[in-house]
């Protein structure tokens, strides 16, 4: 979508009305370059001046400039490339290539002495990522919980125990928080497991142990950029497999 990239690195400052406001964009986006800011905030049941706050967290002078934006990102269409299902499909082969590199014997033993097993996605896509990996390992009956923001984290950091497991989730491993992430983490001594894609990275750097998985990066025809996040939900599904392998053979 056109504004997930300023979602993702402004995304502590927002609220769950922003959030609101940012769907029906996302959603509307060419009747929204014309929309008065009137109209937005009836379609929002927002008020102006909540408008006006959401595209200043957005990092815009004002409602003018976010339309301006809008006008200029829309108008920026790329093709879809012809190849882009054999990419996907490179995407998945090379997925499975890197989940063979994984330490599966590491990671499970650190999710059996796991009191609690924590997620934190750095984005709006990360973080549904992070809601799923959670229905999945409720299967290995833990205690699983989402964490939705630096703050939240920083409290739970407070309470945590050192068995306690982390999965820091994100796609480049570069973004605005990752710093203040990881020193949170690593002050407190607590292990965490970075989820990114291959690159080196700030957050794979600092990890106490980092998983790359591969993410394709290609645009729609009306110009939306769209990263898959399909091999992040293979990692976690192949985890709760490999845990559920060693309880039957008794290794774990």
């Amino acid at each position: 979508m056109f504004l997930d990239e300023r979602l993702n690195k402004n995304f502590d400052k927002l609220n769950d009305n922003d959030l609101h406001i940012a769907q029906f964009i996302n959603t509307h986006i060419h009747a929204c370059k014309s929309m008065k800011i009137q109209e937005l905030a009836a379609h929002t049941h927002a008020s102006n001046a909540s408008i006006h706050r959401f595209t200043k967290k957005l990092g815009f002078d004002g409602y003018s400039d976010f339309k301006s934006y809008l006008k200029f990102e829309t108008e920026q269409v790329q093709q879809l490339p012809s190849d882009s299902i054999e990419g996907f499909q490179q995407e998945i082969k090379n997925t499975f290539a890197y989940l063979e590199r994984i330490d599966y014997t590491l990671i499970t033993d650190k999710l059996l002495e796991a009191d609690t097993i924590y997620l934190y996605g750095t984005g709006l896509a990360q973080l549904n990522v992070a809601q799923e990996a959670q229905r999945v390992l409720l299967t290995i009956h833990k205690n699983i919980i989402v964490l939705h923001d630096v703050h939240e984290l920083k409290m739970i950091l407070n309470k945590s125990t050192p068995q306690d497991l982390f999965f820091i989730i994100s796609l480049s491993g570069e973004s605005y928080q990752i710093p203040e992430i990881t020193n949170a983490l690593q002050l407190k001594q607590q292990y965490f497991i970075s989820v990114t894609t291959l690159k080196d990275n700030n957050l794979a750097q600092k990890a106490n142990y980092n998983v790359y998985v591969s993410s394709n990066t290609f645009y729609l025809h009306d110009g939306t950029d769209y990263s898959s996040f399909i091999s992040y939900h293979i990692f976690f599904e192949t985890v709760v497999r490999k845990f559920n392998e060693r309880i039957e053979f008794g290794t774990l």
